[in-house]
């Protein structure tokens, strides 16, 4: 069973034990009656593709919860005078809630407050204890720390100016296969704050002649579509730009983020609207704690109702931050995704190779690199009706600063088979960890297409950009193929390492650390799109 040590970070200050009335919530993570085989384990190029998905049914039948586990957890709860707020057996866990006095009874600690940025948060005085019987039945225990989630800003630092081109001149620039609009496909987003207003989407799809998607909103937790005042947005689009100058508190102000999330949740559908027009979208609107990212993607995994094939995520966080058991139980979801035939996207992050890092070590974002997704990098180029001129890697800013692509070699997750043969260099500690990104797509704000929120237009930017362009292609090739693509990743490094047409090469440029260069590099992976050509291998590889 995994627990984290206690971290609590240096600029917090502590204000006292927490109130024994506070209410915790929680959630144990159940363990499963067997473990799921690696889906990437072969390099010869197999895939689940090829050997078969697992259906909803035949995961829970063979790799759901141990028996007897949730029956476990509902006794311990009673015991400690705590409340099941969910059993969900089928995602593999119990929520519970209490006072915290119960909470810190039930696992043997007390509860400390600290204050952060004017925030405050709790953290157990020492590392909580589980009875011996959950040995075997329990994989983890999250939420019993609730300090301050660092999510990475999204639109901040570079001014996107006018928009320069039109999201249908990307898809003929990246050879979108025409005819084709992602009909019969489910596509799950999954959102952190922030939320959309549908007249946005309705007023951008009309000024493309088209109607809008079927949208669906999921409510994860706390989590709702909670769009900022269109007030704020009009002060959010000022400052990118650049009419306005505010003060960092400003920027770091409730409001004010809530006008960058809603920014970047209406980016998000409207790029799947004009992409993959005939798609479903469901919206998973989540919490930004640990719990929140767990339960999202739980959600749409399980999801049996609505039934997602792909999932699109412009959201992810530096793996330095990432406590191991969160990491540990998302990989688990992911795995089961992956079985399950689903395609997860993920941004690789906006800040280059050195992510933000205040001690200068290079770090990847996370779900970005988890094997099980597709790390989605950025370029850059001057989009017209023609093409994208000169395309090279997004790098606003020189060494790893905000407004270049994510990208990097992983400490935390092992390099995959898939991986073995592609040059990934060692990552900053040493080790042989996973290369990041695998695939881009153009990031680069002074070139970014038109989006529409709050009657202003603004520019499309960063990888959150890239994640739902590459989650549209593949809605596209799904509804052609008649099959989902799944797991691509044997697929599309095999037609790398042959120098395919179906991956076009990034050749030049930096992320502050990291070069392109010939096969994949730890910038934009493999490159960028063609996906006329991606289509015709894929039904040979897929159909032989």
């Amino acid at each position: 069973m995994i627990f984290d040590d206690i971290k609590i970070p240096k600029a917090a200050s502590r204000v006292g034990w927490l109130d024994p009335d506070h209410r915790i919530s929680f959630t144990v993570v159940l363990a499963a009656k067997a473990p799921l085989p690696l889906i990437h384990a072969a390099g010869s190029g197999q895939s689940s593709s090829q050997a078969g998905h697992l259906t909803h049914a035949e995961l829970r039948k063979k790799h759901g919860a141990v028996a007897g586990g949730a029956k476990l957890i509902e006794t311990f709860a009673h015991s400690f005078k705590l409340e099941v707020t969910e059993m969900a057996e089928h995602r593999r866990c119990v929520r519970l809630s209490g006072r915290a006095a119960d909470v810190g009874r039930a696992f043997k600690t007390r509860f400390e407050e600290f204050e952060l940025h004017g925030h405050r948060f709790f953290a157990p005085e020492q590392p909580p204890s589980v009875p011996e019987k959950w040995a075997g039945m329990v994989e983890t225990v999250l939420g019993l720390q609730n300090s301050p989630r660092a999510w990475p800003r999204r639109h901040s630092a570079v001014h996107g100016g006018e928009a320069k081109g039109r999201l249908h001149d990307l898809a003929r620039a990246y050879g979108f296969p025409p005819g084709l609009d992602g009909t019969g496909e489910t596509i799950a987003l999954i959102e952190f704050g922030g939320g959309f207003y549908p007249e946005d989407i309705q007023q951008f799809c009309s000024r493309m002649g088209a109607a809008a998607p079927r949208i669906t909103v999921v409510e994860v937790g706390s989590g709702a579509n909670r769009p900022a005042s269109r007030r704020e947005i009009h002060k959010f689009l000022d400052v990118i730009d650049g009419e306005l100058t505010v003060a960092a508190k400003t920027e770091q102000s409730d409001p004010f983020v809530a006008a960058q999330c809603t920014a970047e949740v209406t980016m998000d559908l409207e790029i799947l609207a004009a992409l993959a027009p005939g798609a479903h979208i469901v919206a998973y609107f989540a919490s930004t704690d640990e719990q929140g990212l767990y339960h999202a993607v739980g959600r749409a995994v399980h999801d049996e109702q609505h039934k997602p094939g792909i999932v699109s995520m412009s959201w992810s966080i530096p793996e330095p931050t990432l406590p191991d058991s969160e990491l540990h139980a998302i990989e688990g979801l992911l795995h089961e995704a992956a079985h399950l035939g689903m395609t997860v996207c993920v941004s690789s992050g906006d800040a280059g190779a050195l992510n933000g890092s205040e001690d200068g070590k290079p770090s990847v974002n996370y779900p970005a690199s988890s094997a099980y997704c597709l790390g989605c990098g950025g370029t850059s180029g001057s989009l017209t009706g023609k093409g994208i001129h000169e395309e090279v890697v997004w790098n606003a800013m020189h060494f790893g600063a905000r407004g270049a692509t994510g990208g990097g070699v992983s400490e935390r997750i092992s390099l995959p088979a898939w991986q073995d043969d592609v040059r990934v260099p060692p990552s900053p500690g040493g080790k042989k960890g996973r290369g990041v990104p695998d695939v881009a797509g153009l990031a680069d704000p002074r070139y970014g297409c038109e989006m529409l929120i709050a009657d202003r237009t603004f520019a499309s930017a960063g990888t959150s950009a890239v994640a739902p362009m590459w989650a549209a292609l593949i809605a596209r090739l799904n509804q052609e193929l008649g099959q989902r693509c799944g797991h691509l990743h044997p697929h599309l490094y095999r037609l790398g390492k042959e120098r395919r047409a179906a991956l076009h090469p990034v050749l030049k440029g930096n992320n502050g650390l990291y070069h392109a260069g010939e096969g994949w590099d730890a910038c934009t992976g493999y490159g960028t799109p063609r996906g006329n050509d991606l289509l015709a291998h894929l039904k040979k590889l897929l159909h032989s």
